[in-house]
């Protein structure tokens, strides 16, 4: 399941990239955290669902199901 410390939208095009692309030697977001480079996983779809919401909705009881995408 994907979580983060905090609510930070201008970095979630960094972790769409290396899970969902298979781009190459892309730089880390935060110079001062990191000085290697990313790569992306090009994870299968099924693998998304899990790390995006279903397994959320498995742990976390009484979440609503509505609206998400089905498999």
């Amino acid at each position: 399941m994907f979580g983060k410390d905090t609510y930070a939208p201008s970095e979630f095009p960094y972790y769409w990239r290396v899970f969902e692309t298979a781009d190459e030697y892309f730089d880390y977001y935060r110079d001062y955290h990191a000085f290697w480079k990313l790569y992306g996983m090009n994870l299968p779809d099924a693998v998304l669902r899990r790390l995006y919401y279903e397994n959320a909705l498995k742990v976390t009881p009484g979440m609503p199901t509505a609206g998400w995408p089905r498999p």
